[in-house]
């Protein structure tokens, strides 16, 4: 069963906000997020807990006493107060679990706790889960002034009355701030641990719900009720699976990444080691805690792994249920093959990134573009592109030890599941292969949500009897870098949403664009970009089709890799069935036709699972015009979205001077593709350019280059010049022509973007038009990327929506100037500063319109 939260009305906006509209804005961000997204296991609490909550260790304590929960009499209106008294609930039902396996509750609804990573926690707003719960074997104290993720291993949510139940289709708000609240928290949880999967308990009124969260999807329980000694019991047993995971070291919990540890002192000591003289400069305000340790494969080569410690975040894409991208900053470890303490100042030192992200299992790998390109691109042209030295699809790895599993044969890696250890206590009590408990919530029927999946040919299924729960007795539960929750609550053919975990190690160490030290230095990364997506295009036939503000960095080390800017993040793109060059000679001079390689040989309706490609803020206007849903993306299309990329750089992180005070908000729209189309149109067309203070070339760079754009989206009618495509040529030109320029500012580095207090206004995707309470009929599947990732993680909901038809949010005041200048596609710097001195002229007569210096 699937849960819609497109049944729950949209907000409009008015001419302000008031504080109720605010927090329903919030809330719509995290709805767009998990719309279609949450799903009802439909099979019994033991099927629940066998498949979601896999455990080889039963717990055979003893049956928790009905009277537990008899004093505990949830009440509407007195939410809080049922706190303490679930909290000593909990405890009596872990009370006998061994020291090591203990878990602690703590009662957190009056504190607020920041996103994980510090260096993006401004980005993000706090949250205040109402119960947090530690990690196995760690008492949380009474009183608790700093409260942070790394601390918390779970979450609980209670609401005061059955109806606040969120996994029940009821059209209120409350519902809709129920569910945002669950999937905030899971999210966080997600991310400060690396975890593959989460949990949330959600209890309404006496009824309990588990949630369980991965980057896919939600799967909660049936509910049942916790004044029922069966209730106890299966919360008792949930508590007991999660802290005896399949496997694990100490403080392991059910969706723990093995691959993957927290740093040590050690860790930390030998790093600062490591990094020498460069430690003092590229740790600062670094917080080594937040860092990890893991694991990196090939793929071909399951049993052999290299060690890296990924000490700072570059980059995240905080979305849950997505991609979910985490850029790392990241040395080898050393230690491994020899006795290295980091001290030894002749070792050089290689820097390196290391990129984790989820790719829905209907995109083709990344990695096999990046094979494309190293063996395609010569090595004296290699620019503006990434090198992946090694690492692979985790989850493709995953499914192959899992079978092995299945089938009893041997792994030839060195984590094989059948040779792995439980993380059972040396004091635990004895254990039985089979649990005493009487049935009763726990039904011994077959759950027809709950099958066991397809095995390959050579798996040998008919040698074990096959239990209720979905797995064969004695078997391994299902992996975990792939995820199964699709499948698992809806079926074999949604197995096409599920995503697969990937980790590879790149040789570029680069900063986003919103870190850029100087516009020069960001105008160069853009246009080095640009050459590495020429250079895809024409020698790999391999079309990126997602250029973005978080798919650009800017290299730190220049010199060393010949460019100033990569474009990476290849796993939306299609790329011919032959390199250009291995093409049969055609009568033709057309390149050959680019192939979509979405998998279709190995699903069926691929089309209708995929999710729409490109970040929507930068989508060329000729995919977004309802007039042309027919055309095929291009190159052209991508060279478009650089010049959207850096406009927003521009309108977010420097001061400019335009008539309108709104920035970011007047050109980029999200949600509705006719209003995006028409809001970027209107830019292109409008009467007054952009002008940046003391900054001639970057002005001159951006009229160039908008007038491209301009002339490349030409309405076609009668009376209109034809278009004139974009081309790589006329690109660079203008970008050439700009860097060659002597008169760039020094030091006009990046101003930082900071989250409103309040998120102002989202628009639900597909619901809603923005300005109007009328619902569309028709729907569209929200992109992975639509929600904007840029090097403070996601920024979605943060940036004022605006439209002809929609009122703006006030904005802080900012620096005003009588400084404005009219459009026209220049490239002479004489004419750019005669229009500049006409337009403050012409500014200082308008009546009632202000012009702004804007960091937007």
């Amino acid at each position: 069963m699937s849960i819609s939260t497109g049944s729950i009305s949209s907000y409009c906006s008015c001419s302000s906000y008031s504080t109720s509209a605010l927090k329903h804005n919030q809330i719509e961000g995290w709805r767009q997020e998990i719309y279609d997204k949450i799903n009802v296991y439909e099979g019994d609490l033991e099927s629940y807990l066998t498949n979601f909550v896999p455990s080889r260790t039963p717990c055979t304590l003893q049956l928790p006493d009905e009277s537990l929960s008899s004093s505990w009499k949830p009440e509407k209106g007195k939410e809080v107060e049922s706190y303490g008294p679930l909290i000593n609930i909990f405890n009596a039902l872990v009370a006998d679990f061994p020291a090591d396996k203990k878990l602690s509750f703590y009662s957190s609804h009056s504190q607020k706790i920041p996103f994980p990573f510090s260096a993006f926690a401004e980005r993000h707003h706090k949250s205040s889960p109402d119960i947090v719960v530690s990690f196995p074997g760690d008492t949380l104290p009474a009183t608790m002034h700093r409260l942070q993720w790394s601390r918390f291993s779970m979450v609980i949510e209670a609401k005061d009355v059955p109806e606040k139940d969120p996994f029940v289709q009821i059209n209120t708000m409350s519902n809709a701030d129920t569910l945002a609240q669950l999937a905030v928290n899971a999210r966080s949880l997600m991310f400060a641990h690396g975890f593959l999967a989460t949990f949330v308990l959600g209890i309404y009124g006496d009824n309990v719900r588990i949630a369980r969260f991965d980057h896919s999807c939600a799967v909660a329980s049936r509910p049942f009720s916790l004044k029922s000694e069966e209730g106890l019991r299966a919360v008792q047993d949930f508590f007991w699976n999660f802290v005896h995971p399949w496997e694990g070291g100490p403080g392991a919990v059910v969706g723990s990444d093995t691959t993957i540890r927290k740093l040590t002192d050690a860790d930390h000591t030998w790093v600062r080691n490591r990094l020498g003289d460069e430690a003092k400069e590229m740790l600062q305000g670094v917080d080594l805690r937040e860092g990890r340790w893991a694991k990196v494969w090939d793929d071909d080569e399951p049993q052999s792994w290299k060690p890296y410690i990924m000490f700072k975040l570059i980059d995240i894409n905080a979305r849950l249920f997505s991609r979910s991208t985490m850029v790392w900053l990241s040395i080898e470890d050393t230690r491994i093959d020899d006795a290295d303490d980091g001290t030894d100042s002749n070792t050089e030192v290689h820097l390196r990134v290391i990129k984790e992200s989820w790719r829905q299992l209907v995109r083709t790998p990344e990695k096999w573009f990046y094979e494309r390109l190293n063996a395609t691109i010569p090595e004296d042209k290699w620019c503006g592109l990434p090198n992946v030295m090694h690492g692979g699809d985790l989850g493709f790895r995953d499914v192959k030890r899992w079978r092995a599993a299945c089938a009893g044969l041997p792994w030839s890696g060195d984590d094989g599941l059948l040779e792995r250890k439980s993380t059972v206590s040396a004091t635990s009590p004895a254990t039985s292969e089979t649990s005493t408990r009487p049935p009763s919530l726990f039904s011994s029927a077959p759950s027809a949500s709950s099958t066991f999946g397809d095995l390959s040919d050579d798996d040998d299924a008919s040698s074990s009897s096959q239990g209720s729960s979905g797995i064969p007795e004695g078997k391994p539960p299902y992996p975990m870098h792939e995820t199964w929750s699709w499948r698992l609550s809806r079926g074999a053919e949604h197995e096409p949403k599920e995503r697969s975990h990937v980790r590879f190690v790149i040789d570029t160490v680069g900063r986003p664009l919103s870190q850029f030290r100087s516009t020069k230095e960001l105008v160069t990364a853009i246009r080095d970009a640009i050459k590495g997506h020429q250079l895809a295009m024409e020698y790999g036939g391999i079309l990126h089709r997602d250029v973005s503000t978080g798919n650009i960095l800017i290299v730190d080390q220049p010199r060393q890799h010949r460019t100033k800017g990569v474009l990476h993040d290849f796993d939306y793109s299609s790329m011919t069935a032959v390199p250009p060059a291995e093409a049969k000679a055609t009568a033709s001079s057309d390149p050959p036709p680019l192939r979509l390689l979405e998998l279709e040989e190995e699903f069926e309706n691929v089309a209708q699972f995929k999710e729409r490609t490109g970040t929507y803020y930068f989508i060329a206007l000729q995919l977004l015009e309802p007039a042309y849903k027919e055309v095929c993306h291009d190159a052209r299309h991508d060279l478009e979205s650089f010049y959207w990329v850096l406009l927003w750089i521009v309108l977010r992180y420097t001061k400019y001077v335009h008539v309108d005070p709104t920035g970011c908000s007047e050109v980029f729209v999200y949600g509705d593709d006719k209003a995006a189309a028409s809001a970027k149109r209107a830019w292109l067309t409008r009467p007054e350019a952009l002008n940046i203070p003391d900054n001639l070339p970057l002005t001159i760079l951006l009229a160039a280059f908008e007038s491209l754009v301009r002339k490349a989206n030409r309405k076609e009618a009668p009376d209109e010049p034809a278009r004139i495509p974009l081309t790589y040529a006329t690109v660079l030109e203008i970008f050439d022509a700009a860097l060659a320029r002597t008169d760039w500012p020094v030091g006009d580095e990046a101003i930082p973007f900071r989250l409103p207090e309040e998120r102002t206004q989202t628009v639900f995707l597909g619901e809603v038009k923005i300005g109007t309470g009328k619902r569309r009929n028709k729907k569209r599947r929200m992109g992975d990327d639509d929600l904007v990732e840029e090097g403070s993680g996601l920024v979605s909901g943060s940036t004022t929506l605006h439209s002809s038809t929609s009122a703006v949010s006030k904005r802080p005041k900012k620096e005003h100037t009588p400084l404005g200048i009219r459009s026209a596609p220049v490239v002479s710097s004489d004419r750019v500063a005669s229009r500049t001195s006409r337009g403050a002229r012409s500014a200082r007569k308008t009546s009632g319109r202000s012009t702004q210096v804007s960091g937007s």
